[in-house]
């Protein structure tokens, strides 16, 4: 027996020893004639732990330059893209944030600028077709940036506010001064306690009911009961005809 790779005796007897100090698990088959045949198992070239067909393949050092915990040193950080860019995405992130920040409220001011001034808001008036709501309900609008409530009372509201006895009322007001056109109540939905929204034909007298705190209000949005200590605020408004009113036009 001699090396696949090698016809030098010395390196032939090596090998013969070797493969002789080793058990050999013989595996018998039945080959041609009905004969039993034993195989040698595969036998190596030495330690190397390769066939010796390729025993001139060099052994791997295993330094530690070739270890995994150095690997930064083996290759150009710039090629392997692994640098560490947390500092540079903070900074950016912390940039763009602060651009953005900058830039809302540069347009908000610039809005502010070339839009309408306060006191044009302020004196804004509204025009409301009383035609458009039916009798019974509460209609809801926004004047100036307050809730304006219009109600087209009934027959039997109008003679329940008429009939109240103003010397008992907290605000004395009479029917007739509230409301100009006794079918219509136009009146701020803001209550005079501590300016929540009352809610339309609700509580004991099935005028406006302010549930935050417990504020009665009758047809007429005069105050009845309850912790509010005025009426709710009737806004200056002029009829231009029967169903047509202009809402905080200013003289």
């Amino acid at each position: 027996m001699q090396c696949l790779r090698s016809n030098v005796p010395g390196v032939s007897a090596s090998l013969i020893n070797s493969a002789r100090a080793k058990p050999v698990n013989a595996v018998r088959s039945m080959g041609g004639g009905g004969m039993w045949k034993a195989h040698q198992p595969f036998v190596t070239n030495g330690d190397s732990g390769v066939p010796s067909l390729h025993g001139d393949i060099p052994k791997p050092a295993f330094r530690d330059d070739h270890r995994k915990d150095n690997w930064r040193n083996q290759t150009n950080a710039a090629e392997r893209h692994a640098t560490n860019n947390l500092s540079t995405y903070m900074m950016v992130g912390a940039g763009g944030g602060a651009a953005l920040y900058m830039a809302k409220y540069t347009l908000y001011g610039l809005a502010l600028m070339l839009g309408p001034g306060r006191d044009m808001y302020a004196a804004a008036a509204i025009e409301v077709d009383l035609a458009t709501i039916p009798e019974g309900k509460n209609a809801v609008f926004t004047w100036r940036g307050k809730p304006l409530f219009i109600r087209h009372r009934t027959p039997e509201e109008i003679a329940s506010a008429q009939s109240t006895d103003i010397a008992t009322l907290r605000d004395p007001q009479a029917d007739t001064e509230r409301c100009q056109n006794e079918k219509y109540l136009i009146c701020l939905g803001v209550c005079t306690h501590l300016g929540c929204v009352p809610i339309a034909h609700a509580g004991d007298y099935k005028g406006y009911y302010c549930p935050c705190h417990g504020s009665h209000y009758d047809t007429c949005a005069r105050i009845m009961k309850g912790p509010a200590p005025l009426n709710l605020e009737v806004p200056k408004h002029d009829f231009l005809t029967d169903t047509l009113v202009i809402i905080g036009k200013e003289d």
